[in-house]
């Protein structure tokens, strides 16, 4: 701004700026009729000191609006120790819109009220289980369905990343009767072909018969030639001879074709190496982020806060469930964190770096923290659903092997949850 400031200000502000405050002053003083403004160099004092001081007030004006925001938006979703639907007249209706939102604002302040709810309210998360006379269905089931629809998002875009579909053509259409198409020439001639044509009688016949007898020439000596290049030996020995007296060996392997894409390459690297080339970095947190996450935008905290109200409300739902409707969805918790951890470690490991990646290049170091903190929330929250459900596993509905690939997923030890 010091730099370029001036300049701007000089040529496109400052004429605006003197008209208007001259036609304002005018009003209040007595001022010369000569309503030219004083020359002044561009990068006169005066003009450093104003640009110095108003970059400064821009930067301060930037930095307290976003901590007032950031302070703001990281206030908890209660109002005087209360989650924020309390006020409604339909609490819990207003939290399930909330968690079937479009908007991201709003799932996400949902899913953290919701977790809220879960851990500190237990009247209000004992609602969920009594509230079966919904439209749409139970409080609890509507409750599981948005939390389990977030961790199965992450599979889906995992797989069909792993799995892209085909981008082929289309496969053509059958029609019963196909239009024909268009002629674009005249009907071929059924006379004897192999006599000479009449000579042409009008300009256009004349054009037309050069044209053909140019084109005939050039594909009889391309013919005859075959694939070879149409310079003559003579005219390649002279371009041969004279690149040899102008360029030395090495200067002509330097001007090769995979000399000079090498050379791009290195250039494109260093780029990418320095601080301009951030943006541009590919790095494998970026692209692990784009996948479990979702695009263009994606926010762990609603995963994470999703993982950790289905595990908290299942855990309570043991003491707090009146009519034991929670048991009959525990199995479906289970085998939905059960599939997501495997689905989630293989897309860890078999992540390939992309060639603007240079970080991974220089230090080798696959650090996927966004994706570590997901499975570490999955593996938690089955470990506490498997300690306590683990003794009920076979009135669930749960096999002996879908227990100890739970266990295994979880880390459990056998004497926990058995």
């Amino acid at each position: 701004m010091i730099i370029v400031g001036p300049i701007i200000y000089s040529v496109f502000i400052r004429e605006t700026a003197w008209n208007w405050t001259l036609f304002f002053a005018k009003l209040l003083w007595r001022l010369p009729q000569s309503s030219n403004p004083p020359t002044v160099p561009p990068y006169h004092i005066s003009f450093i000191v104003r640009s110095v001081f108003a970059g400064f007030l821009l930067v301060l004006l930037w930095e307290v609006s976003n901590t007032v925001f950031g302070a703001y938006v990281a206030q908890q979703p209660l109002k005087k120790g209360h989650p924020l639907t309390d006020d409604s007249r339909d609490p819990n209706g207003s939290l399930l819109t909330g968690l079937r939102a479009k908007k991201d604002v709003l799932k996400t302040f949902a899913f953290w009220e919701l977790t809220r709810i879960s851990q500190c309210f237990p009247v209000r998360r004992k609602s969920f289980f009594e509230d079966i006379d919904r439209p749409g269905g139970p409080a609890w089931t509507q409750i599981l369905n948005s939390c389990l629809d977030v961790v199965q998002g992450i599979n889906n875009r995992v797989i069909e990343f792993q799995n892209p579909p085909a981008t082929g053509p289309p496969p053509a259409q059958q029609q019963g009767n196909p239009q024909p198409l268009p002629r674009l020439t005249g009907p071929l001639n059924e006379g004897n072909i192999f006599t000479s044509s009449p000579p042409p009688t009008n300009r256009r016949e004349k054009v037309q018969a050069g044209i053909g007898s140019a084109t005939k020439s050039f594909s009889q000596r391309s013919t005859a030639q075959g694939s070879q290049s149409p310079l003559s030996p003579k005219v390649k020995g002279m371009l041969t001879n004279g690149a040899d007296k102008v360029m030395t060996k090495e200067n002509q392997q330097a001007f090769s074709p995979s000399a000079i894409r090498s050379n791009i390459y290195g250039y494109i690297i260093q780029f990418l190496r320095s601080p301009l080339g951030g943006p541009f970095r590919q790095t494998l947190s970026r692209r692990a982020t784009a996948v479990v996450l979702g695009t263009p935008y994606g926010d762990i905290g609603t995963i994470v806060d999703a993982i950790d109200s289905v595990t908290r409300l299942a855990i309570y739902s043991l003491t707090e469930d009146p009519y034991g409707k929670v048991q009959n969805d525990i199995p479906t918790i289970i085998r939905t964190f059960m599939r997501s951890v495997p689905h989630l470690e293989a897309f860890k490991q078999n992540l390939q770096p992309h060639w603007t990646d240079v970080e991974y290049e220089d230090q080798g170091i696959r650090r996927l923290d966004e994706v570590d903190i997901i499975i570490g929330s999955l593996r938690g929250g089955l470990r506490e659903v498997l300690r306590a459900f683990g003794e009920y596993a076979e009135n669930l509905g749960l096999s002996v092997g879908e227990m100890r690939i739970a266990r295994e997923t979880a880390a459990v030890d056998r004497g926990e949850g058995s």
